[in-house]
């Protein structure tokens, strides 16, 4: 047994609240041109000239959203900074600034709002984006965090769920399904540890960094989407893949007033996938985590037929299937031809 004892933590009430935030604060410096005010006032300020303001939110509350004895506290404030800046990009915005809540409670110290707001830092770093307000406050039932994304548009370029008509392509920019088996994966293992399985070994997780980083770290399409910009190409319809592939395809279409066919052969899924499904008797299925799992961060879009010949050549987008008339409604394509009606549990 080792005798290498824990570092001290500091308890927040120590501190106090507004010394508090002003430490966080220090972290944090602007370099977005349109940011004018960050953080040190009463509000931040942007200006965008003359284009649009596009602002999205994500809320993330511990025992719903996360579990603490699983997910680090600084993959907690990465991802729900990426979530928000994620439905910014869906509209074909760019995100400029970041704005931050959270509640603790006196179990948390101020070391562990160090690695909250780490990860916080990470994603705006990582996606360009100002952190120009923080806000901490007391709270009795645990860790909230809550953060709202605010980007800048092209009224031109603006994308939304319901533009998508007939014969348009339906595109993911990468691979669904991996984020939901990460989760099964820490959610096995926690009932290990806790002896509900009656198996007597510490939790494993060697071999299985790849649907774990999916989970707790994903990544956003920024790169393609300013590519696409580029290139004029706008999608007709985008939305951030949170809630599974089948939920995006019938937001979409319930929005833009269409049907959508989705061959299975066509969905793309990572090999760990069918790794780890066919180590565990194939439970979850990697086609159900693919179109029930979420927590995804893929961009679903689609795209004229007409942008066919570029897609297919220069941009790493997978394409799965096409809208269609709505009266053909929203259908899974099975290899041997069968149409099964598309499902999405609260849809």
């Amino acid at each position: 047994m080792s005798d290498k004892k824990e570092p001290l933590k500091t308890p927040i009430r120590d501190l106090g609240k507004y010394v508090l935030t002003d430490r966080i604060s220090t972290r944090f410096t602007s370099s977005n041109e349109a940011t004018l005010q960050g953080i040190g006032d009463d509000a931040s300020v942007a200006c965008f000239h003359e284009a649009l303001t596009v602002s999205a939110q994500k809320m993330s509350l511990e025992g719903v959203d996360f579990d603490l004895s699983y997910f680090p506290l600084k993959f907690i404030g990465y991802k729900t900074a990426v979530h928000a800046m994620g439905q910014v990009m869906a509209m074909n915005a760019v995100p400029v600034q970041l704005l931050v809540c959270t509640g603790v409670s006196q179990r948390f110290f101020l070391e562990d709002l160090d690695e909250l707001f780490v990860g916080i830092e990470a994603a705006a770093r990582l996606y360009g984006a100002d952190v120009t307000a923080v806000d901490i406050q007391s709270s009795y039932t645990g860790l909230s965090l809550a953060v709202t994304a605010v980007g800048e548009g092209n009224a031109g370029l603006m994308t939304r769920r319901g533009g998508a008509s007939d014969t348009d392509l339906i595109c993911l920019s990468g691979s669904v399904g991996a984020a939901y088996m990460g989760l099964h994966l820490l959610q096995r293992e926690k009932r290990i540890f806790n002896g509900e399985t009656g198996k007597d070994r510490l939790p494993d997780l060697k071999g299985h960094e790849y649907i774990l980083e999916q989970y707790l770290k994903p990544g956003l399409p920024g790169v393609l989407l300013e590519n696409l910009r580029k290139d004029d190409i706008i999608p007709t319809s985008m939305c951030l893949l949170t809630n599974g592939l089948s939920h995006g395809i019938l937001s979409i279409a319930k929005a833009s007033g269409t049907g959508a066919k989705i061959y299975v052969n066509k969905i793309p899924i990572a090999r760990e996938c069918f790794e780890y499904a066919e180590a565990n008797n194939n439970e979850p299925s990697p086609l159900v985590a693919a179109l029930n799992g979420g927590d995804d961060f893929q961009m679903l879009l689609t795209l004229p037929l007409a942008n066919y010949e570029s897609l297919s050549k220069e941009y790493s987008l997978d394409i799965i299937g096409h809208i269609c008339d709505a009266s053909d409604g929203c259908t899974l394509i099975t290899p041997d031809g069968k149409s099964i009606p598309l499902e999405s549990p609260g849809m």
